[in-house]
């Protein structure tokens, strides 16, 4: 079957998914903790990288460019179904764990609002307390000021604090 205009041909898609689904459906269940909303948030993000075959292609980092489209899936799953997990998250749940540079605590309280975040907030908080990078990187990525980043990781953390009863 020929590919869309510019999009990823059928033995494009099978290299990806062979090389990167592992990774980007461990993504979806950390940001998820929901497997059957995790499967969707991947299949929307493949149907998503069939149809802009160019962008990925002439990615300068594609598999950065994969994980933001996943993440956005991701966000798109959890304002669709509203969810909010109550309960602590106990890292056997997830084989992949805390980065080595983000804090338990802090990692679990973004995990637990991350549906209550703007999409801003939420590229911010993924990138802070997920994959542990930065501020002056994460304003790189974004390409947005620091003290930007900075407003936003606060307003996260307020955020989180008002949430699961602490100060901020």
């Amino acid at each position: 079957m020929p590919a869309p205009a510019g999009g990823l041909t059928n033995e494009e898609l099978a290299d990806l998914y062979r090389r990167f689904g592992f990774l980007l459906q461990r993504r979806c269940r950390t940001l998820l903790r929901d497997e059957a909303a995790a499967a969707d948030a991947l299949q929307d993000a493949f149907v998503k990288f069939i149809r802009a075959g160019d962008a990925l292609r002439e990615a300068e980092n594609p598999v950065a460019w994969m994980y933001r489209v996943v993440d956005r899936c991701c966000f798109d799953q959890l304002r669709r179904a509203k969810r909010r997990r109550t309960e602590p998250i106990d890292d056997h749940e997830d084989a992949a764990g805390s980065h080595p540079g983000v804090d338990h605590e802090a990692r679990n309280a973004a995990l637990l609002i991350l549906h209550e975040l703007t999409e801003p907030e939420y590229e911010v908080a993924v990138l802070a307390y997920v994959d542990g990078v930065n501020q002056t990187e994460i304003a790189e990525r974004l390409g947005l000021s620091r003290p930007t980043i900075w407003k936003r990781l606060t307003a996260v953390r307020e955020h989180a604090a008002r949430v699961l009863g602490g100060t901020p």
